[in-house]
């Protein structure tokens, strides 16, 4: 625990020695401002509010984790920390939990401007989120921890944010729904958001805990295979 608890400190000092911090409450005015200039008849307000929602820990989870873990790559931070005592799962854990920390005030932050009140579903905000930015940071983490440049990270990055946010969007817009859409994990995402500011049935808010955090431990445990592989192992 104490050195989970070293790491944590270093994360946040990371977070703002790279201004990720500042990056993620500008990212705030910039979807207010999205909102504010988005006609109501070309996506109405209730479909922009959890797809806004959805962005910011898809953000801060997959680009910022994949932005940290090549910075300390180049900079041989990470060949560092496998001789020392820490255990993968305390880096893995002070990466998911500062970022998700982040990415939850901001959210809260967010909400709270952009409906101007307080009047919001607190358990699915807190809950989505979590859940959510845990599963986005091990996506990222995944997919980085075989790479070393930052283009090869930003393709990457743009393939995974397209093919786990397309689905998603066009159930939630009614543009096309399936039922296979529900294998998506992100789409279990978009339900508790849209829990947020509108009433959702009993199963579906069971349905997207469970499936969540399932993907979370499936994610969790090849992240592990992943860090011995691609960083401890080199291959």
């Amino acid at each position: 625990m104490n050195n989970l608890k070293t790491m944590l400190r270093w994360e946040f000092l990371l977070l703002y020695r790279y201004k990720i911090i500042h990056i993620a409450f500008l990212s705030i005015l910039l979807y207010i401002v999205s909102m504010k200039i988005t006609p109501s008849d070309v996506i109405p307000e209730s479909d922009m509010l959890p797809m806004l929602l959805f962005f910011d820990p898809a953000i801060i989870g997959i680009m910022f984790v994949g932005v940290l873990v090549l910075f300390e790559k180049s900079e041989n931070t990470l060949s560092s920390l496998v001789v020392t005592p820490m255990k993968v799962w305390e880096y893995l854990s002070s990466k998911i939990i500062s970022l998700t920390i982040l990415a939850t005030v901001s959210a809260l932050i967010f909400v709270i401007l952009a409906t101007s009140s307080f009047d919001f579903n607190y358990l699915y905000l807190f809950v989505g989120m979590i859940l959510t930015s845990v599963f986005l940071i091990l996506v990222g983490f995944l997919m980085v921890a075989r790479l070393h440049s930052i283009n090869e990270y930003l393709l990457m990055m743009m393939l995974a944010f397209v093919g786990l946010t397309l689905p998603p969007l066009l159930h939630l817009n009614g543009l096309y729904e399936n039922v296979l859409f529900y294998l998506w994990p992100t789409q279990a995402s978009f339900i508790l958001f849209n829990g947020v500011f509108e009433s959702i049935e009993l199963w579906e808010a069971i349905y997207a805990i469970v499936y969540l955090s399932v993907w979370i431990v499936i994610c969790f445990i090849i992240a592990k295979k992943a860090f011995y592989k691609h960083i401890v192992e080199k291959r």
